[in-house]
């Protein structure tokens, strides 16, 4: 199960006695630990609540200490860290508290990689008792991003989520922690906007050049100038280059595929994005013409040779080029 399933299966009821925790999201395996060490009685956590470390306490210990009764009120909650080094014997061990658990202790095993192919893992899994910490990716993380401001009784808009993931990246404890920035400065107010993102949210490095190429793609030269002013005091000019080649590239299929006509449905695959990102290049292509595009792609190749043959300043290539990619629209109504 994930952990939005095990949340809820909280406000059903008691958790199975014993839950396999794992998974590579260390934000999201946190935020299990803080929900079943939730479950101990207020006070009684010096009694009721254990963490314990695999490679220090051998698995009989682990099942001995199970077996002891809460102090005064259940649930006892147990953390064991590290199952996954536990040999085959060890697991045994494991195995068989697991078949006739105490139902008044909630036993925690957290594995950081468990090898599915051993019988131990592979049986937990059947149980269906694991608890799978992945990272949210593509539309997910964009429905994650609005879920957790939900919590915090506000909601937020596809484009105001897709605006924070692309200005701060996918970490979860970073989103985390920019979305109560983004709550604070809209409380008193339902929703929260795309412009409360921008103006309180902080830009992660590599963010940086996505906001770039959507500032160009935008027609927004003031914005894309403060991208790429951020951007040249950390990445190479030819990698700036690079990322807004694979910009208007993008925007050249989003364009062809709006002349075309492609059903809705077929648009994610072509464009080799997310679902929840697509509609971003779309809006883009949208606004400027396919032969805009094309101008802007035909001065990205004269930067990249002006870059490799040329003396001139690459911050002073870079920033010429910026500039037209942000003002096409503009250039072709006066006639340049």
């Amino acid at each position: 199960m994930t952990p939005d399933q095990f949340e809820r299966s909280l406000k059903s009821g008691r958790p199975a006695p014993v839950i396999l925790l794992h998974g590579p999201e260390p934000h999201q395996r946190q935020r299990v630990e803080n929900l079943v060490k939730s479950l101990v009685s207020e006070g009684m956590e010096d009694f009721n609540f254990l963490v314990l470390q695999a490679d220090e306490t051998p698995a009989a210990e682990v099942a001995a200490q199970a077996q002891t009764l809460p102090f005064m009120t259940p649930p006892r909650v147990m953390l064991v860290r590290g199952v996954d080094r536990y040999p085959a014997d060890q697991q045994d061990v494991l195995k068989q508290y697991i078949s006739h658990p105490n139902d008044s202790t909630l036993l925690v095993l957290i594995a950081d990689k468990p090898d599915w192919r051993l019988k131990f893992f592979k049986w937990v899994k059947d149980q269906g008792i694991d608890v799978a910490c992945d990272p949210p990716s593509g539309r997910e993380l964009a429905g994650w991003v609005r879920e957790a401001m939900a919590k915090r009784g506000m909601t937020m808009g596809a484009e105001a989520a897709r605006t924070l993931i692309d200005r701060v990246g996918t970490d979860l404890a970073d989103l985390e922690m920019e979305l109560e920035k983004v709550y604070l400065y809209a409380l008193g107010r339902p929703e929260a906007l795309p412009e409360d993102v921008m103006a309180v949210s902080r830009r992660a490095p590599t963010a940086n050049v996505f906001e770039l190429g959507d500032a160009a793609a935008g027609q927004d030269p003031t914005r894309a100038l403060a991208a790429l002013k951020d951007l040249t005091t950390t990445d190479a000019p030819l990698m700036i280059l690079a990322m807004l080649v694979r910009h208007f590239r993008l925007l050249l299929k989003a364009k062809l595929i709006q002349l075309e006509r492609t059903p809705r449905s077929e648009m994610a695959r072509i464009l080799g994005v997310p679902p929840f990102v697509q509609d971003k290049y779309l809006d883009q292509a949208r606004d400027l013409s396919l032969a805009q595009i094309k101008k802007g792609l035909a001065g990205l190749k004269q930067a990249n040779l002006t870059l490799v043959t040329s003396p001139a300043p690459p911050e002073l290539v870079l920033g010429e080029l910026v500039l037209g990619l942000a003002t096409l629209r503009r250039s072709d109504r006066i006639g340049l």
